[in-house]
């Protein structure tokens, strides 16, 4: 098997001599590059990849490949020889796996954050997969072009803010300044339980978009036009709220109407990188918006923010439940948010969510 060792000179103090190559991704100039691309082999993976040990409770990896080339985390092992990854296993993540993470388009953000049983600053051990974009299937084919960025951080706060820039289209009624306050100060009651506030960095208009607009998961091209350009501060998560959204997903049957979308769970980086809500039912036979309850909204949004900060289902519709040792249907990362049980998160949760690298401790 090769093996690239990943050298983290720029966490320590290094022996004489030696260089790192300073990241130009999302993560900063502070996060440590490998020199050069690595290429994926003939069965589509790439080589091991070795991150020594580090004084710290989370760390960010900022993963790129060529553009068009979808990858997932295939295997994953500490220092101990625990194996928590260990397959490329078919759909947009391992249900099988010890840790979960997702399938990732061009490039990607994968927070590993210590629990009660990981603890990725012993060291770790990875490797990457490639995966065929419409059918989320192992590709066994070579590829180039991998770059991988690591940045540790030495502690999870207790407490932190993350800022959202909303982009709003004339569909929705968070045009109106109190709809938007309103909006934020039910947003902030629903993460107090996971320690997150939201601070409101931009209010963007959308003009000229679509009333309805029907995507794939793995097609994500409409959102990422929709998105349009990315914040100047990749800190910043972006909210898009637009008109109907239908979801036409390729594996499950025709297209329906959705509440909320984070195109990957663990955001930061990749095309369409923020989360989108509908603005007015589709059912409405108007362009103008829905007067959709603040409440509601709220509640979708801190759901969908969950998935940007690295949060899968508690319980997905077909009942696979998740990894965490303390989450359970009565959550409200559960699939169907809406329910009356989907309320509250997990200690397990807040703390994976307070690691992502855009909360910002208080």
């Amino acid at each position: 098997m090769r093996l690239v060792l990943f050298t983290l000179v720029a966490w320590t103090l290094g022996a004489a001599g030696c260089t790192a190559t300073r990241s130009e991704g999302p993560l900063g100039r502070d996060a440590v590059e490998l020199t050069a691309p690595v290429a994926f082999d003939d069965e589509g993976t790439s080589p091991l990849l070795t991150l020594p040990p580090f004084e710290g409770e989370s760390v960010a990896l900022w993963v790129r490949t060529e553009p068009g080339t979808c990858f997932a985390l295939s295997h994953l092992e500490d220092s101990r020889g625990e194996t928590w990854v260990d397959e490329r296993e078919a759909g947009p993540f391992c249900t099988r796996c010890r840790l979960r993470t997702a399938v990732a388009k061009d490039e990607a953000l994968f927070v590993l954050s210590r629990d009660e049983s990981f603890d990725p600053s012993i060291g770790l051990s990875f490797q990457f997969g490639l995966v065929r974009c419409d059918t989320l299937t192992p590709l066994r084919a070579p590829g180039d072009g991998l770059q991988v960025a690591a940045l540790p951080r030495t502690t999870t706060p207790e407490g932190g803010t993350l800022r959202v820039r909303l982009r709003l289209s004339e569909h929705t009624t968070l045009r109106d300044p109190e709809r938007r306050a309103a909006l934020l100060m039910a947003l902030n009651e629903e993460l107090e339980e996971a320690g997150i506030t939201v601070e409101l960095d931009a209010v963007e208009p959308l003009e000229d978009v679509p009333a309805e607009l029907t995507f794939s998961p793995t097609e994500l091209d409409a959102l990422a036009e929709l998105r349009g350009e990315a914040a100047s501060d990749p800190s910043t998560v972006d909210v898009v709220v637009a008109g109907c959204l239908r979801l036409d997903d390729p594996f499950f049957g025709p297209a329906t109407p959705i509440d909320g979308f984070t195109p990957r769970v663990g955001g930061g980086a990749g095309p369409a990188d923020a989360v989108f809500l509908p603005g007015r039912r589709c059912t409405s036979f108007a362009n103008e918006p829905t007067e959709l309850p603040v409440g509601v909204q709220a509640h979708v949004l801190a759901h969908e923010l969950g998935h940007f900060l690295g949060v899968f289902h508690s319980v997905e519709a077909d009942g696979e439940e998740d990894e965490l040792a303390d989450t359970s249907e009565r959550n409200i990362m559960h699939a169907t948010p809406g329910l009356a049980i989907a309320h509250g998160w997990s200690a397990s949760q807040a703390r994976r969510m307070r690691a992502h690298p855009w909360v910002r401790p208080l």
